[in-house]
This record gives C-alpha cells, structure tokens and sequence, in this order.
C-alpha cells in the first residue's frame, strides 16, 4: 500500500533530478506501474507532466519519443503506424488494456516489463535510450534492459529513439485471450535489398524474443543463418529452430516453460516468413 506524504510538481529537468536525491522518493510518469506495485517505502513521487516530455517527432534522422508519451499516443501516431509496419504501434495497442493505454508512458513500461512487447518491438528496432543524471548519456535498449535498476538510481528516462531506417518488420504474439497480454512475443525486422542474381536478399536482420526471460532479448544466433541470405522455407525453419536454442523462461500459470519454447519457434517462423509475404 502506497505511502505519499509528499506530491512535488518540477517544471525543469534539474529541479526533478534534486528532488529524487531525496530517500523514499520516486518519479511518477503514468503510475500505472507504481500503483500496481505499492510499494511502502515510497514516500514522495516527482510528477514528471510538467516536463514536456510527451512527444513524437522526426529529429536528426531519427524518430524520438519522449519519455512520458502515453502508450495511446504511440497507438495513434501517424510517424509510427508508418515505420516498419507499424509494429511499435502494434505492440504498444497489445501491451495493456485500454484504459491502461490512456495512462502508461512509454518509459515506465519499459522499466516494468523489461520482457513485455513494447520492449520486443523497439529492440528490434535498434532503439537507444537517452538518461539524465548530471549529464545525459545515451544507451543501447539493449543495455538498458540488462542495467536498468543501476542506470536509474536517481537519474530519469527523458527519450527513445529509433533510428529512421524503415525496415520490414513483422509482431507475432501469443495470448490467452486477445485483450490479454501476450505470454510470447517475437518481432523480425529486416532491409530486403535485390542481388545482382535479382533475388530478395535480408539485410540488418533483427529478431527479438519477449516473454521467455527477464528481459527482451535478441537472438543472434537466428539473425546470423538469415542474414545476407535469400529467404526461403528452410532457412526460416532452421532460424526459427535456433531462436529458442539456450532459452530458460520462467514459466507460471499463463504458461509453462516448455510452452513458451515451443511457441518461441512457431512465432519467430510465422514473424520471418511474413517479412517475404
């Protein structure tokens, strides 16, 4: 159970960053997250809405969302629902209900479900996080999913970007119900170039995996036998094969970790296959 003493309101980004310096203090954003976990030491939130830090923008050569953009805005940007298929709007649309939507920012989801499609979708994507403490450095999602608890002690999330390169890229999810959140999420993105042979040949091959570990993750292993190749049935069924080799998800009363496995190789076939569709 939530124990606020204290609301504090800043209007710059230095006023935030000295007030969480402060014990038992956090950064509120949509409180979606903080409200579900209700945690007994917090007893002071930063209200981050006076920072204008919700946006989405074209801005050197890259798409920047800012920090407290609502997962609804992400459902409806026009930039977004353009790039890639639409695969970020798509995933942040399946990340919660529509209520939820209204209220989760796209920085605290990340930070609460570091597995969760929103995470899968914009690793895919080669995104980067930017994070302000006395200065603002800029991280790999990658890295920021793997560090996130050191990176923010007492910093925040102000950006993500993607870089503006447009690749195909297909969702695939697995669900109890189609209003639930996906147990296995798989995003496959690539740059599909002609060959001199005048074959379709994928380039920048990313496939991303939530739902089976703490965090997204890539699979290398799987991007490596598709890149530079010519998609076809064989190799996207090695490569889906692959995409569950040295997994160890956890698994709970939405799905054991067996099944997580298995539909890890039916996701990452069906995401591949539909890059060439």
């Amino acid at each position: 159970m939530l124990n606020l003493r204290e609301i504090h309101k800043p209007t710059t980004l230095a006023e935030a960053l000295k007030l969480l310096q402060r014990p038992g203090t956090v950064a509120l954003a949509g409180g979606t997250a903080l409200n579900a976990a209700s945690p007994d030491d917090v007893t002071a939130v930063v209200d981050l809405s006076a920072l204008d830090l919700a946006y989405i923008r074209e801005s050197s050569g890259a798409i920047a969302i800012g920090a407290t953009t609502k997962l609804v805005e992400l459902v409806a940007s026009p930039i977004l629902r353009a790039m890639a298929n639409g695969v970020v709007s798509q995933a942040a649309h399946r990340s919660t209900s529509s209520i939820l939507r209204n209220q989760a920012s796209v920085a605290g989801t990340l930070i609460s479900e570091p597995d969760g499609v929103l995470a899968v979708a914009l690793l895919a994507l080669d995104a980067h996080v930017t994070i302000v403490r006395k200065e603002s450095r800029t991280h790999s999602l990658a890295d920021f999913l793997a560090m996130c608890e050191h990176l923010l002690m007492m910093a925040l999330v102000t950006e993500v970007t993607l870089p503006i390169t447009n690749p195909h890229a297909s969702l695939h999810t697995v669900a109890r119900t189609p209003s639930n959140k996906p147990i296995v999420s798989v995003v496959a993105s690539t740059q599909i170039l002609r060959s001199a042979q005048n074959d379709n040949v994928a380039h920048n091959v990313r496939i991303a995996l939530g739902g089976v570990g703490e965090t997204a993750v890539r699979t290398s292993a799987a991007e490596k036998i598709l890149e530079a190749q010519s998609l076809n049935d064989v190799l996207i069924e090695k490569a889906a094969s692959v995409a569950a080799e040295g997994l160890s998800p956890v698994g709970d009363f939405r799905g054991s970790a067996e099944y997580r496995k298995e539909m890890t190789v039916v996701l990452a076939r069906r995401a591949v296959k539909e890059l060439v569709a």
